[in-house]
């Protein structure tokens, strides 16, 4: 995935994502990137209880991978889900946590976070992983995305895909959203 990842142009544009793929044996690593407002309609800190819900809402919807992909065949099995919501919501951290985490704080890293802040300022990414291990690799030819039924606001998706024969790149739309390999 790493290798997908410096793929990644890294321009943050409204309505649309990026969706990394890594094949490799028989396992099936995909990444998606997208602004938080093509997923949950706003790219800041939720403060309201009516924007919490809406990422609570949105990390369930990433959570159902079924409804995200549809594979053509291969006996695709999801063995894990990671859904990054951090720039989104608040996460409560143990009392211990936080007295460690303020010891192990530089200056420099203090002055490089508030950089970060100000060089980014509210456009706020969510980073969704999906691991699956599949029966047989060989018989995968497509994967149809269901991203654009599921989050309307998402117009486009920039696939990149690097597989053990092949790599290729697509761009994928609501009316064309199938990757073939």
């Amino acid at each position: 995935m790493a290798h997908a990842q410096q793929a990644n142009l890294s321009a943050h544009v409204h309505g649309v994502s990026e969706l990394n793929i890594v094949i490799g044996g028989n396992k099936l690593e995909m990444q998606l990137r997208s602004p938080a407002i093509n997923i949950v309609g706003f790219e800041h800190k939720a403060s309201t209880e009516q924007q919490i819900r809406k990422v609570k809402q949105s990390e369930v919807k990433l959570n159902d991978h079924k409804a995200l992909f549809s594979f053509s065949s291969g006996g695709c099995r999801l063995t894990q889900a990671k859904i990054d919501l951090s720039d989104l919501i608040e996460h409560k951290t143990t009392e211990k946590d936080a007295h460690t985490h303020d010891h192990h704080k530089s200056d420099l890293d203090h002055s490089h976070e508030h950089e970060d802040e100000d060089e980014h300022g509210d456009h706020s990414e969510i980073v969704a992983h999906y691991y699956y291990d599949c029966e047989d690799m060989d018989e995968l030819s497509s994967i149809s995305l269901g991203f654009f039924d599921v989050f309307p606001a998402m117009q486009q998706i920039n696939g990149i895909w690097i597989t053990t024969s092949e790599q290729g790149a697509a761009s994928l739309t609501r009316s064309n959203k199938t990757i073939t390999f």
